[in-house]
């Protein structure tokens, strides 16, 4: 955990403060007990005092006078119990009395009490305890605290003894006091040691433990604040890359139009065409990832599933990289188990979107006359399920372990400099991962830098056993979100002119270029066109003469009323054909959610913009029978 110097400082000061608070408390708890045992020891000098002072009230012939119970009679025997009376009251003591010993027993002769539970010479003699004991052979004691004689709980006693005039010890003096403002004392004072040293140990962990979190949390702070501005610096890169990435076939697309239009030579104005188309295929690349890309950030990029050849998806791949293979004079190997079933049911236009993003990232980093391999293997083939391993190795540059680290984030490519000498968004390998797990399959890299790269990725994948399965699981996949990477507005086809005579088609279209293609493209089939210019329009056409269509292409996004409106009112209408014509989605709102809201808004199908001829074509074959 990072802390920084602020923090630090706080850190040390507070557990320099708490050190000295810890040892203030340790001291205060000392000094209180010393207080406590101060004020005991005061209270057992006193009492001693008490209990020496109390061998001269009586002298040694007043108490050899008093030995038998009817000695109580006597007027001494009321003399002395005055003036133990007065003792007490005196000095503030609960008892005060005198003891000595008969047989080895303690015999009680006189105390103060003037009730009828006082201790008298008729009182039967009891075993001698320690302390008094000690008073007995010659020596003041006081009792310890709580430490009590049997029959007198909640006491604290001094013992003297009594001497007679040759110093022999006849008889002990007792005086007692309540020990329970002494034991209150001593417990507040305990409790009040306990209580600070706690409360002090309280104070010091929580400070302690508020300074770490807050520590934590200003790493996390400072942590979530690096990342964040790597996250900005990387996306202010990618920002850049981008703007490159589409200015350049921009700037070819604008330059070629205008070199072909000031030429006056037919093969110059192909050429600057052939141009123009190959600029507006990787315009449309770049744009393509950046749409993925946002589908990523937002969690809704999703497979379509559809019954697929895996050979063909696999020649169409070699195909795309075939010509930058043999423009860079590399060779291509490509190495396919057999025992992989020909149908299987997934997506297979994502599938070939990753592994032509794997072999363009092998020709790109792979200089003249290197190598590149292709290897795909079954690794398991259970029941209806295949598991695939696909390796796109190559002899390029190579990648470091640091670079490795970063490959697979968002909007990151190996190092900084990587888009300026190659080129590329930088995004093809985080939407490859991305589409690979969904596939419940993982991508890793093995490379060592200098010495190439291996990518290598599995995917899990349904078999498509027959081909009546085949043809079912087609009918019933959802439509690819993307469009195919053949896009053109040409048309790439066997189809011919004049094949749908017959046929009229309304177009909605809000953009008059547009108009301009989509009327191009559909004449040249033989369609016979009519174009409307927002979604009110379609809607009155359609209306005025619901017969005199075949087939209505419908923008979604136009001005006034939007295609999803219009095709709700069209299908709303009294007459029959509302609901029976087909209405196609024709727009560039291509992910998934854009098309289920096409269909539910009552469209029978959609093609993505920009254009694709084939998309057209099996679009009319499908709903246009002479």
């Amino acid at each position: 955990m990072k802390i920084n110097q602020s923090s630090r400082i706080v850190l040390i000061l507070f557990f320099l403060s708490s050190v000295i608070v810890l040892a203030l408390c340790v001291y205060t708890s000392f000094m209180m007990g010393t207080i406590s045992a101060y004020i005991y020891d005061d209270i057992e000098g006193r009492l001693l005092a008490l209990s020496r002072y109390a061998t001269k009230i009586i002298t040694a012939e007043e108490l050899a006078m008093l030995q038998n119970p009817e000695d109580m009679e006597t007027t001494l025997f009321l003399d002395v119990k005055r003036r133990l009376v007065d003792f007490s009251i005196e000095n503030k003591v609960l008892f005060v009395y005198y003891m000595r010993d008969v047989n080895g027993m303690a015999q009680f002769i006189i105390d103060n009490d003037l009730t009828d539970g006082s201790v008298n010479l008729a009182s039967e003699p009891i075993p001698w305890e320690e302390i008094p004991l000690k008073a007995l052979y010659g020596k003041a004691s006081v009792t310890p605290l709580e430490s009590y004689s049997e029959g007198y709980e909640g006491l604290i006693s001094a013992f003297a003894p009594v001497l007679d005039s040759q110093g022999n010890v006849i008889a002990l003096s007792g005086v007692d006091i309540d020990d329970h403002q002494v034991l209150t004392v001593r417990n507040t004072i305990n409790t009040l040691s306990l209580f600070l040293f706690i409360s002090v140990i309280s104070v010091v962990v929580s400070g302690f433990l508020n300074v770490y979190l807050h520590s934590k949390m200003d790493a996390a702070r400072i942590e979530a604040l690096e990342r964040a501005v790597q996250a900005s610096r990387a996306k202010g890169d990618f920002l850049s890359n981008m703007s490159h990435e589409m200015r350049t076939p921009m700037n070819a697309i604008i330059g070629m139009t205008a070199i072909g239009k000031a030429s006056n030579n037919i093969e110059r104005k192909d050429y600057c065409l052939n141009r123009i188309e190959e600029a507006s295929t990787h315009l449309l690349g770049v744009i393509n990832d950046i749409l993925d890309m946002s589908k990523i950030e937002a969690g809704k990029l999703e497979l379509s599933l559809a019954v697929f050849s895996f050979s063909k998806m696999i020649q169409k791949v070699i195909t795309i990289n075939d010509f930058r293979i043999q423009e860079k004079k590399l060779s291509f190997i490509l190495d396919l188990d057999k025992n992989i079933p020909d149908l299987l049911i997934g997506d297979d236009q994502r599938l070939s979107q990753v592994i032509t993003n794997l072999l363009s990232n092998a020709v790109k980093f792979t200089p003249e006359g290197g190598e590149i391999r292709l290897s795909v293997l079954i690794q398991s083939l259970v029941g209806e399920f295949c598991t695939l391993c696909v390796t796109i190795k190559d002899s390029g540059i190579g990648i470091t372990k640091e670079q490795q680290a970063r490959l697979f984030l968002s909007f990151e490519q190996a190092e900084s400099g990587t888009a300026r000498k190659y080129g590329g968004t930088g995004l093809g390998l985080v939407i490859s991962k991305r589409i690979i797990e969904l596939m419940n399959g993982r991508i890793w890299v093995e490379s060592e830098f200098g010495k190439g790269a291996a990518f290598t990725f599995n995917i899990h994948l349904r078999v498509a056993a027959t081909a009546g399965e085949s043809s079912g699981s087609a009918q019933n996949a959802e439509p690819h979100a993307q469009p195919k990477s053949d896009l053109n507005t040409g048309g790439g086809s066997e189809e011919r002119k004049d094949i749908f005579s017959g046929f009229r088609v309304l177009v909605a279209e809000d953009i008059e270029i547009n108009r301009e293609i989509v009327i191009s493209l559909f004449e040249s089939i033989g369609l016979e066109v009519e174009c409307a210019v927002n979604g009110a329009n379609a809607l009155q056409m359609f209306t005025e003469s619901p017969d005199k269509y075949d087939i209505i292409f419908m923008d979604v996004q136009m001005p006034e009323m939007d295609g999803y409106e219009a095709t709700q009112k069209i299908r709303a209408l009294s007459d029959p054909r509302a609901k029976n014509i087909p209405i196609i989605a024709m727009t560039a709102n291509v992910f998934r959610e854009d098309i289920k809201m096409c269909l539910n808004a009552g469209m029978n199908g959609h093609v993505g913009k920009p254009l694709n001829m084939q998309d057209i074509l099996d679009k009319l074959r499908t709903y246009l029978k002479k």
